[in-house]
Order: C-alpha cells, then structure tokens, then sequence
C-alpha cells in the first residue's frame, strides 16, 4: 500500500536537514532566548529521516525481506553516489587541509599521513561535507537482522526496547562532529525502531492520535522552550558516550515531532501535491548535493556579509533546495540510465 504521506514527510525532512545546514551562511548568531527556541525546533532533522527510513524498512522491504539483495540495493543507490560524490571533496580536503586536520591527517609528511590516510578516514566517517549520514545508514542496513529480530518480538516488548535505547540515547547524545558510527547507530536505533513500530501499528496511532496532532506539536514547542530554557546550545548535543553533560532534550522533542508529522500529514493522503512529491523524489539528490551548493555560498560570503542575519535562513534555504534540484535535474537529463548510480536519483 503506497502511503502518499510519507512522500510528503520526506520532502519536509530535507527542507529541514537544508535549513539546518544554512546557519553559517546567513550569518544566523543564536543568542536570544527566541532564536533558541526556534533552533531547537528546526534543527536535527536527521532524526526525521532516520524514522522514516525504519517505517520504510517495515512497511517496504520487510514483506519480500532477502538480506542480500536489501544490501545490494543499498549499495547501489546508497553508497555507489556516496563514493562518487566524495571523489571532489576529498580532493578538496587533501588541498587546504580542512576542516579538522589533527584528525584526518597523520602527524607526519610522508605519503600516507598525507594522502591515504586522510582518504581512508574521510570516506570511513563521511567527513567531506556533510556526508557521515551515508556511512551510518549503511551500518543500519548491516545490522538489519537485528531489526527483523525486534519486528518479531512481542508488542509490548518493542515498547520497552524502543523506551529502553531512547533511555541510553538521551544520556549518550550523537558523537562529536559525526565521527562514531557506532555512537550514531546507538544514538538512532531507537529512532529507526519508532519508526518501525508505527509502521506496524500506523492504524491503531491514526486512530489515537486523529485530531490530536496539535497537542503533539504542542508538547515539540514546550520541550523546544525548556531547552532554551536549560541550555545555551541548540539542537542535538555532541560528546564522547562516556561522558555526563545532562539529557539530549532533543532528542525527545524529535521523537514526538515525527509522530506529529506522520499524523499531521496522513490527514492530507488524498491530497495531490506535486511540489512535495517532487522534493520527496529528489531528496536523496538533494541531500547529495546541497553541501556543494552551500559551499559556493560561503566562498562568496563577503558580498552579502552586511546582510547576514536570520532572515537570509529561508531566503538561502530555498536557494540552496531550488539549485541543488536543479543540478539533480540536470544530471538525470544527461544520464538517464545512470543517474541513480550517481546523485541518488
């Protein structure tokens, strides 16, 4: 059964991931109590793909589930445009040293420190651009046993493990500037349980929650004012697994913003829009690309640097979804056949 719904909730999830990844280059200084809370409200929008890939791995591939061809298909149309698109920025990084050259670089002036190892660690971590979602979701495709396991476990007992793995995700946060895949798996998984969960009970929550999605948003806006309330830092928080730094607020606050959407946008099924079933059709080339675009934005930064402020966020987020779509657009013209293979689309 097609959920046009769900098309729409990925086209809303890159709008959020674009804007989220625009802040540097309109110069948006956080400060106020509301500039927080509208941060905290737009961004981590990773989460919302993250749950929509687990309804999705429910309620697609789950029925005809051969774990084999499930990678082989990922592999394909995830991580092949993954190594494609990494080759020039890479190259990129391997000229100017940036960003985080303690990291990827080795200590030393030979050969490897230089050249193989910054290669190797760079696609490992996904770190050219913004590129580490690929090799964590690739990870989760790995370890899809593991998800087939929990879809057979008693009702009750997905509850528990997705309460459970939230419990230790919220204490976690995500890993400092995406380098921990396996922090990123752990962080998640309860996300992409979620998302499984409601697929398998998505008429029972439509059912729930019908006429409730205002309260949902309502409990997003409140967890959204605490932590500006609590924390100076917006968003999801960044730390070593190890470490105490109080609770991912975030984190919560996602979790319930993708039960508001999945309910919020069901009331639209019937609705043909075909804006949102473009976006939802070119989001992954979107993702791919809009990195670049921003970048072009930033090299000419100082043109426009008397301007900066939060009303250049929606102005430059639309820029950067109308250019990359474009540039997708124009790839999927000229290569047809292979098109997929190369932006994701």
């Amino acid at each position: 059964m097609h959920l046009r719904s769900f098309e729409y909730f990925r086209a809303v999830a890159i709008v959020l991931i674009v804007i989220g990844h625009t802040y540097d280059i309109s110069g948006w200084q956080i400060d106020s109590f509301g500039d927080r809370v509208l941060a905290n409200l737009i961004s981590g929008g990773t989460s919302l793909f993250v749950f929509i890939s687990g309804f999705l791995f429910h309620h697609v591939f789950y029925p005809k589930f051969v774990y084999r061809k499930f990678l082989e298909k990922k592999f394909k149309n995830v991580y092949i445009p993954y190594l494609i698109l990494s080759v020039l920025p890479i190259a990129l990084v391997l000229i100017i040293k940036e960003p985080y050259p303690e990291f990827y670089f080795g200590p030393g002036d030979s050969f490897y420190d230089r050249i193989i190892r910054p290669i190797i660690l760079l696609y490992w971590y996904g770190g050219a651009l913004v590129y580490w979602y690929i090799p964590f979701i690739m990870a989760m495709f790995i370890i899809s046993p593991v998800f087939i396991f929990f879809i057979k476990l008693n009702t009750r007992y997905k509850i528990y493990l997705v309460i459970f793995l939230s419990l230790i995700s919220i204490f976690m946060h995500r890993p400092v500037n995406n380098w921990s895949i396996i922090q990123s798996v752990v962080y998640f998984s309860p996300v992409y349980m979620l998302g499984i969960l409601c697929s398998m009970e998505r008429d029972y929550i439509y059912k729930k929650f019908k006429g409730k999605d205002l309260h949902l948003l309502g409990c997003v806006v409140v967890l959204a004012l605490a932590q500006a309330v609590l924390f100076d830092a917006c968003g999801n928080f960044q730390k070593n697994p190890t470490e105490f730094n109080w609770i991912d607020i975030s984190f919560i606050q996602k979790q319930i913003l993708c039960l508001y959407f999945m309910v919020f946008l069901h009331k639209y099924e019937h609705i043909d829009s075909k804006i949102l079933k473009t976006l939802a059709a070119s989001s992954f080339a979107i993702y791919f690309l809009h990195g670049w675009v921003i970048y072009f934005i930033f090299a000419v930064r100082s043109y426009y640097k008397p301007l900066y402020g939060l009303h250049l966020v929606p102005i430059l987020s639309f820029f950067v979804i109308l250019a990359s779509y474009v540039i997708a657009k124009r790839v999927k013209k000229a290569f047809p056949e292979k098109s997929r293979m190369i932006i994701g689309w």
